[in-house]
Parts: C-alpha cells; sequence; structure tokens
C-alpha cells in the first residue's frame, strides 16, 4: 500500500510544472514546492524520481555507474544547527557512494586541515561527479528554515549543489520553507516557488477529491467493500481536502477492518479520522500557509512591486540606526 502512487488532478498538474522546470535543455533549475503538510510532496517527489530514472532507463544500461536522479530528506535540525555532515553523508548513501560516517577520508588538493565538514562535502563532491548526478530531490527542506543556521550557510549549499553539481534541484517543504527564496540574493534569483495546494470547498474542487477517493479505494488489496457514499463529505472536512492524510485515513481504516473480521467498518473509519484539537490544528496551519506563501509566488498578473525609494528609505534608516550604536 506504501508504493501505491494515484494520480489526481493537483498531483497530475504538479508533476507537469515540476517536469517542465527539471527538463533537460532548459538549463539548471532550482524549484521549490511549497504546500500543507499532508498534500502529498513526498509522494510527488518519489513520482518524479521513477519518472526521471525511466527517462534515462537506456544511459543507466550502457554505464551502471551512472545515477541520473537521487531523492533524500533533510533531517530536522540538531540541537537548532544543521548538521551538514549528516545532510552530507545521506546524499553520499542515495549515491550509493562513500561517506565520512563510514571512515573514508577525501584527498584535499589544497593542502589545507581537513575538518569534518570539509571532508564531508568533499566526498559528496567526488560522488555527484562520479555519479554524474542530473537531478536531486531532497524532501523536507523546512528543516532549513526552522533551523538557527546561518540562511547563508545552506543558501550557498543549495547554490553550490545547483551549480558546481550541475544538477537540477527539486525541494519539497512544507509552509515556511519559502523563505529559502530569501535565504541570499543568489537564491531570490535561482529559486522558483511552486504552490501544491489542496482541495478546497468548492464543487469542482470537492468532485475531484471524490474521483480520487473511488480511485484510492478501488485500488486497495482488501476483497470487501469499502462503503463511503455517506462519508465522503465527513471526510473531506476531516482531512481539510489533503490527499495524502485521506489516504493515511483509509489505509488505517481498511487495515483495522481486516483485521476486524476481514469486512469493512465504519467504526474504524471515524477512529482513524483526525480528532477535533488535531483537525483545527491542522486546518489553522493551512489556512495561515495558503495565506503567508502567496508573497513568495511567481503568477500570471502583475506584481505589486515595492518601490527603489522605498527600499532606499529603510537602508537609509537602518544605516543611520547602526552608526548612531558606533557613536553612542
Amino acid at each position: 500500500m506504501d508504493s501505491l502512487f494515484l494520480p489526481h488532478r493537483n498531483l497530475t498538474n504538479m508533476l507537469a510544472e515540476v517536469r517542465s522546470r527539471m527538463t533537460a535543455g532548459s538549463g539548471l533549475s532550482t524549484t521549490l514546492v511549497v504546500g500543507p503538510t499532508g498534500v502529498g510532496k513526498t509522494t510527488l517527489g518519489n513520482m518524479q524520481l521513477r519518472s526521471l530514472l525511466s527517462n534515462y532507463r537506456v544511459r543507466i544500461q550502457e554505464n551502471p555507474a551512472f545515477i541520473p536522479a537521487v531523492m533524500a530528506e533533510v533531517d530536522p535540525a540538531d540541537k537548532g544547527e544543521i548538521n551538514f555532515v549528516l545532510l552530507y553523508n545521506r546524499l553520499c548513501a542515495a549515491l550509493l557512494a562513500p561517506g565520512s560516517l563510514g571512515g573514508f577520508t577525501a584527498d584535499a588538493s589544497d593542502g589545507q586541515p581537513m575538518d569534518a565538514v570539509k571532508n564531508a562535502r568533499l566526498l559528496l563532491e567526488n560522488a555527484l561527479k562520479e555519479r554524474k548526478l542530473k537531478h536531486l530531490i531532497l524532501d523536507e527542506a523546512v528543516h532549513f528554515t526552522d533551523s538557527k543556521t546561518d540562511p547563508i550557510e545552506y543558501g550557498n549549499l543549495l547554490k553550490s549543489l545547483g551549480k558546481r553539481g550541475a544538477c537540477n534541484l527539486l525541494l519539497l517543504g512544507a509552509y515556511g520553507c519559502e523563505r529559502l527564496v530569501v535565504a541570499t540574493s543568489q537564491l531570490s534569483r535561482r529559486i522558483g516557488v511552486v504552490h501544491y495546494e489542496r482541495y478546497k470547498a468548492t464543487d469542482n474542487d470537492f468532485k475531484e477529491y471524490a474521483k480520487f477517493v473511488r480511485s484510492l479505494v478501488e485500488n486497495m488489496p482488501y476483497r470487501f467493500d469499502i462503503e463511503l457514499a455517506s462519508r465522503i463529505e465527513y471526510l473531506f472536512e476531516g482531512t481539510v481536502g489533503l490527499p495524502g492524510s485521506t489516504a493515511d485515513v483509509l489505509k488505517d481504516a481498511a487495515k483495522r477492518s481486516y483485521e476486524d473480521g476481514n469486512k469493512w467498518s465504519e467504526e474504524h473509519l471515524l477512529k482513524a479520522m483526525p480528532s477535533r484539537a488535531a483537525h483545527k490544528k491542522i486546518l489553522t496551519d493551512t489556512v495561515r500557509g495558503e495565506a503567508t506563501v502567496q508573497p513568495y509566488l511567481q503568477m500570471a498578473k502583475e506584481h505589486e512591486y515595492v518601490t527603489e525609494e522605498d527600499i532606499s528609505l529603510v537602508v537609509n534608516m537602518e544605516a543611520s540606526k547602526q552608526t548612531a550604536g558606533e557613536f553612542a
């Protein structure tokens, strides 16, 4: 069940947008997919990875050492700081290459002292070169912006991966990771933010959501019928229209029903739904995130850009405060 990937309208639209941005010949790109927890960002990443590997299958057969695309996860901050050694080693592992945590040491051509971070980074750079990586997918990118690490540090990392590694980057993260765009001015020019939206309470969205639920139910590996006709609206409301969360609820309910007599039980569906407190938290975070992500999106309409005069005023005020502080 965990490997079951079912297309639906929003996922199909997102895949088309991501594939357009990561298409060979369009230049190196860094794409950040932002959306609520439970919308299906990891599923999107896995489907894109499968598609990329399929596109390169002939070259992989010709050169088994060639790894065109990998997907890895950014770990939560360690005591508030991003553990770059761990991240570099996760990427090395995804590339089936030796990492520093395995006791390997890189050759330092500059003759400078080798610390743990530099060693791990050099081993990763060697792996990127040897595997000729074309596409890197990083999940849970929100851990970058949730950390206390200086944005310049992970901003430089992402810039280096894309430029020095010569590969397209696809970053996946919950609301909040859109702040990566303003981590550095260079990233502001490089990153394109795409909003992975949930299904909302409109007639068209609800129809698409119901179609997804029917498809999911039809592909579940159980012999009993799963009756949802009278509960589809409750399911939609309780999961906030999030496909990933919906799939988790239905998988849990079906598994419990199977274990409890191999027949569908509405009671197990109700028990699998979020609690009132959890639902309120999920809905609040989702609605807030939908609002805060808007300034970071590229849209098919004119933006109300800040003026140069406004920025000059702010910069001059900051400079005045700094000067006053130095002479206080």
